[in-house]
C-alpha cells in the first residue's frame, strides 16, 4: 500500500493506483475525458493535468501517475484550473452549438465540464472545422464526426475488448476524427459499448437516439436475463415503460460491458409474446380463478402421478416456492430439472461475455434441485412417454420446446411463465408471470455469483412475480409457502441451504456474492411456514 496526499488529505490505496481513482476514494472528481478504468491509458485529452507538490515533476495528468508512498498532488490550484479552462477551449474550438438536438445531452461531459471548468467567452473567430455528420457505421451505431474530442476510447474499445479494429483516429491537429476504413462496418455484438463509453455525442445508439432525453428516465439496477453470464445493468424506464438497458459496472462480472443481444432484450418487456391474462383450456379467466381450478385438478392427480418441472430461466425465489410448494402440499410429487435453452434462444457465444447457456439462472434451479430429489429431462421424457405423469407444473422454461415436443398426453398441463412459447400454447392452465425487470429477486451466474434482481416496473397485464403466484396456489392446495416477498423467500432459503448460509438482500448488496461465502447465521432457521423477516 502506497500513503499519498490528495489536496493536503493523507489516503492510502494500493501501489501504483492511478490519481484518478485514487481521488475518488476521498470524494474528490479528476475531470478527464480519454481515461476508463476498463481500456489502456492513453493519455491524449489532457483534461486530467494535476499539480505534483512532491514525488515528481508537475503539472502531470492524473490517469498516468501511479501511486507510491511520499507523491502528493493538488487538484485545485490556480494553475489547475486554468489548465482545465484551456483544454476545454481547444476542444470546443470547432465543436457544433448543436446540443439542443444531441441525444448524449444531459449526459455530455463536455457540458458539464464546460459548467463546472470551462465558463469562458469565444475568442474563435474563423469558421469551424467540418467534418462528416450522421454516418451510419454499423447496425446498432451512428458517427457524428464534428462531435468527437479523439479522446480514443472507441478506439481502444476495439483494439482491446473486441479485438476487431475497425475505428481508427484519421488526419491530424483539428483535422482529427474518428472514423472506419471505406466499405467497412462494425460486425461485432458489443456495438452499443462504443455509445456507452463515448463521452460526447459523436457516438451514439440507434435504438435509443431521439426516443427520450435521459433527464425524464428513472433507473433501477437489475440484471441482463439473456444469458448464464448474469452482466449487471441499469435500466431506464418512465411510466412503466423501458427504455434501455445500459451494462452497470461489475469488475466481477461484465465490468462495463453488455453484448448487443442483451441490450435489445429489453423490447421484450412490451411485445406481443407477452402472458397478461390467466387461462384455463383457453378462456381467459381471472389469476384467482385458474389458481383455485389447478389446485382442484392437482388434488385429483395426487402422488408420483403429478410433477413439476424448476425454471433456470425464473428466480430463485420462484424456484424456491415451486419447491416448497410440493413439499407442503404434494410431497410425492416428482421433481424435474431440464436443461438446455429453450429453441427461441437465439446468443451468440463466444470467449467475451455471451454464454452458450442462454438461461440466467441454470445454477439457481440446480441448486434448489440439489435440495431434493430431482430428475433430468431424460427422466421427465420417459415420465412423458410411459404415462406415469398425469399432471405437471412449469415454471417458465419451455420444456416441450426442449424435448422436441408440441403436445402432450397429460391431463393438466399448468404453466407459469412471462412469454408464450410451445408449453405455454399446450397448457391446460396457464398463469402469467411477472418478468423479471418486474419483480424483486435473485438469479446465480455461470460463476456461482449470487445476484439481486430490483423491481423497475410494476408487473405488466394480470401477472404477479412468479413466487407470489405460487404461494396463491398453495394456499388453494392447503398449505401457503409464505413466499410473498422476494426477501423473505431468500431468507427460507440461506436458512436452508448451505451455500447460500449467511446471504441476504442486504449482504448481496451491488456486486453479489459467491456461493459459500456468506456467514452462517446465528439465529435458528425459519419454518417453511415462517420466513425470516426482510433485510
Amino acid at each position: 500500500m502506497a500513503l499519498i496526499k490528495i489536496n493536503g488529505v493523507e489516503v492510502e490505496v494500493p501501489d501504483g493506483t492511478n490519481m484518478i481513482e485514487a481521488a475518488k476514494t476521498i470524494g474528490v472528481e479528476i475531470p478527464h475525458y480519454c481515461y476508463h478504468p476498463h481500456l489502456s491509458v492513453a493519455g491524449n485529452c489532457r483534461m486530467c493535468l494535476v499539480d505534483i507538490e512532491a514525488g515528481g515533476r508537475g503539472p502531470d495528468i492524473a490517469c498516468n501517475i501511479g501511486a507510491r508512498d511520499g507523491l502528493a498532488i493538488r487538484t485545485d490550484t490556480p494553475q489547475v484550473i486554468q489548465m482545465r479552462k484551456s483544454v476545454m477551449e481547444f476542444l470546443l474550438a470547432n465543436h457544433p452549438l448543436d446540443c439542443p438536438i444531441c441525444d448524449q445531452s444531459g449526459e455530455c461531459r463536455l457540458q458539464d465540464y464546460y459548467m463546472d471548468h470551462g465558463g469562458y467567452e469565444s475568442r474563435l473567430v474563423d469558421p469551424k472545422v467540418s467534418k462528416a455528420k450522421r454516418q451510419d457505421i454499423g447496425e446498432h451505431i451512428v458517427l457524428d464526426g464534428e462531435r468527437c474530442v479523439a479522446c480514443s476510447r472507441c478506439v481502444r474499445f476495439g483494439d482491446e475488448v473486441t479485438k476487431t479494429g475497425e475505428l481508427r483516429l484519421f488526419n491530424r491537429t483539428d483535422h482529427t476524427e474518428i472514423g472506419i476504413f471505406p466499405g467497412e462496418r462494425l460486425s461485432h455484438q458489443y456495438q452499443g459499448n462504443l455509445a456507452d463509453i463515448c463521452p460526447v455525442g459523436a457516438l451514439t445508439n440507434k435504438d435509443f437516439r431521439f426516443e427520450k432525453r435521459v433527464w425524464y428516465l428513472r433507473e433501477t439496477g437489475s440484471l441482463c436475463n439473456g444469458c448464464a453470464t448474469g452482466c449487471n445493468i441499469t435500466v431506464g424506464h418512465e411510466q412503466n415503460e423501458v427504455f434501455r438497458y445500459v451494462p452497470r459496472r461489475n469488475d466481477d462480472v461484465n465490468k462495463s460491458w453488455m453484448c448487443d443481444s442483451g441490450r435489445m432484450s429489453y423490447k421484450r418487456i412490451a411485445g406481443l409474446d407477452r402472458i397478461l391474462r390467466a387461462k384455463l383450456n383457453g378462456a381467459a379467466k381471472d389469476l384467482e380463478a385458474v389458481s383455485g381450478a389447478l389446485a382442484s385438478a392437482l388434488k385429483a392427480h395426487s402422488g408420483a402421478a403429478v410433477g413439476v418441472v424448476l425454471g433456470a430461466t425464473e428466480t430463485n425465489e420462484a424456484n424456491w416456492a415451486l419447491f416448497q410448494l410440493v413439499r407442503l402440499n404434494l410431497s410425492d410429487a416428482r421433481i424435474f430439472c431440464v436443461e438446455g435453452n429453450d429453441p427461441d434462444a437465439s446468443n451468440q457465444a463466444d470467449d467475451l461475455l455471451v454464454d452458450g447457456d442462454a438461461n440466467p439462472n441454470t445454477r439457481g434451479a440446480g441448486l434448489v434441485a440439489a435440495h431434493g430429489t430431482a430428475g433430468d429431462a431424460t427422466a421427465l421424457a420417459a415420465a412423458l412417454d410411459d404415462g406415469s405423469l398425469e399432471a405437471l407444473i412449469v415454471l417458465s422454461d419451455d420444456v416441450l420446446g426442449r424435448l422436441g415436443r408440441t403436445s402432450t398426453d397429460l391431463k393438466v398441463l399448468a404453466y407459469l411463465g412471462s412469454y408464450t412459447n410451445a408449453t405455454a400454447e399446450a397448457a391446460t392452465h396457464l398463469l402469467p408471470a411477472a418478468a423479471h425487470v418486474e419483480q424483486d429477486g435473485s438469479f446465480i451466474n455461470r460463476d456461482g455469483r449470487v445476484q439481486r434482481l430490483r423491481r423497475a416496473l410494476f408487473p405488466a397485464g394480470d401477472s404477479k412475480p412468479a413466487y407470489q403466484v405460487l404461494d396463491t396456489l398453495a394456499a388453494a392446495l392447503g398449505h401457503e409457502t409464505g413466499t410473498t416477498m422476494g426477501a423473505g423467500s431468500f431468507a427460507q432459503m440461506a436458512a436452508e441451504i448451505a451455500d447460500l448460509s449467511g446471504m441476504s438482500y442486504r449482504t448481496l448488496g451491488e456486486n453479489g456474492q459467491v456461493l459459500g461465502s456468506g456467514v452462517a447465521p446465528t439465529t435458528p432457521p425459519a419454518t417453511p411456514n415462517q420466513p425470516q423477516a426482510s433485510t
